[in-house]
């Protein structure tokens, strides 16, 4: 089995090729179905920062080949971008490398914030919806679940996750940066997922004064509002909501524009102030860039958040190393749980066919010897056990050396086991990994 990855992220695309390609909560799933079709299993990972499609592909070079190709021309065809525009800007990683980006991804080694929290969250998301859409099989959940428990042992073991440091953390720092102290400034919150009440959590850590959340649904924004200490409006009551903020904060997961430059002119001339910040964490985007045109109106996005993020790196780069090395070990470990996938089953069954014949072979033999000893029976017992194992250690290390469903075959035929199905399903594999909710 041969993983491949290919994306663009916030190094090799732009803010307006990130929006395009960006998947919504609500689209993903019938996306998951469609690429199905096409790739076989697969993921799709889309988040402020990236968007990654994972499938699987046979091991040969022309199994691998043919899946490569499909895989960059459905990423193609969800960015709109011909050949030679997508091989300038998206990546693509195959075999080790595949598995090293998804564990890299998911200890957020490849976050613009080294070490943010948030992406293994949404990495469970991402894999939870694939599974939910009937979109991946064992190999890929496998994966997904090895790479979220590798990354809480690489941020126990480093200090890469130290701090708590996030896309919503920096970009209040940005804030302050721009306008000073925060004590007092008046927020206001558009949206009310996790990316936005970190922000506004942030704020009100820093002294930040009134918050008001404004969503689309007034029970849930009630609910939030209170959560974070603050009052609400809903969105159709922006306009004064922007008028009376200092500060306006959008992270929706809306696919159009929220806030348009004629709502905040129109803000502005009914506050009579003459300046305003406004950060937008969203992707796409929720504020019209010709916002940040208006006179006295400092606009900030995600790219924006890129010096501060630097800064960040510079200081957890030790630990960043140490996580890189750590990966580096991880990845045999992953190899040998993905082989025993085809062949555990038969080994178990090699394991316990054996065992029977043991011990009715044992019984005969100990009727047959009167008079023994408990220590002479120990013994015979020990013996049997031994003979058996040194048997079955050739072939067992035979089925754990390969990854295909025909060698388990082949070893379940010699042997005479029954017929076993040895590609398990995905809730048997997950069963094997563990939990990881």
């Amino acid at each position: 089995m041969r993983f491949l990855v290919a994306g663009l992220n916030y190094r090799t695309a732009t803010t307006e090729l990130l929006e395009r390609v960006s998947v919504s909560a609500s689209a993903l799933p019938d996306l998951l179905l469609r690429l199905q079709k096409q790739l076989g299993e697969t993921l799709v990972l889309s988040t402020c920062n990236r968007t990654e499609v994972y499938t699987t592909g046979e091991d040969s070079p022309e199994g691998g080949g043919v899946a490569r190709a499909r895989l960059m021309q459905t990423l193609g065809e969800m960015a709109g971008l011909d050949e030679d525009e997508l091989a300038r800007v998206a990546y693509v990683y195959e075999g080790d490398d595949a598995v090293r980006h998804a564990i890299r991804v998911t200890c957020g080694l490849d976050s613009m914030v080294v070490g943010e929290h948030q992406i293994a969250g949404q990495v469970q998301t991402a894999l939870r919806t694939a599974g939910e859409a009937g979109a991946v099989d064992a190999p890929l959940s496998r994966l997904f679940h090895f790479a979220l428990r590798s990354s809480r042992r690489i941020r126990e073991a480093t200090g890469i996750g130290r701090n708590r440091i996030t896309i919503s953390s920096i970009g209040v720092q940005l804030i302050e940066r721009a306008i000073g102290a925060l004590k007092n400034r008046r927020v206001l919150l558009v949206g009310a997922g996790e990316t936005g009440k970190l922000a506004a959590r942030t704020l009100g850590h820093m002294g930040a004064g009134r918050l008001t959340v404004a969503g689309r649904s007034a029970e849930r924004t009630a609910r939030i509002a209170e959560e974070l200490g603050g009052d609400w409006v809903l969105r159709s009551d922006l306009v004064p909501a922007i008028a009376n903020a200092d500060v306006v904060i959008s992270a929706t997961a809306s696919s159009e524009t929220i806030i348009t430059a004629e709502m905040v002119r129109e803000a502005i001339s009914e506050s009579g102030r003459s300046s305003l910040v406004m950060l937008d964490l969203a992707m796409p985007r929720d504020i019209d860039p010709a916002v940040g045109d208006l006179p006295g109106v400092i606009l900030y996005g995600l790219p924006d958040l890129q010096a501060i993020a630097d800064e960040h790196r510079a200081d957890r780069a030790d630990a960043a190393a140490e996580a890189e090395a750590l990966i580096d070990r991880e990845i045999p470990r992953f190899n040998e749980s993905l082989t025993a996938l085809a062949t555990e089953p038969v080994i178990r069954a090699l394991g316990a066919h054996a065992e029977q014949i043991r011990l009715r072979e044992l019984e005969t033999g100990l009727r047959r010897l009167q008079g023994l000893t408990d220590e002479q029976r120990a013994v015979i017992e020990s013996l049997t056990k031994s003979v058996v194992s040194k048997i079955l250690a050739d072939p067992i290390t035979f089925l754990r050396t390969r990854d295909d469903d025909e060698s388990a075959s082949a070893v379940a035929r010699l042997f005479g086991l029954p017929e076993i199905e040895v590609e398990p399903e995905i809730e048997a594999a997950e069963a094997l990994e563990g939990d990881d909710g």
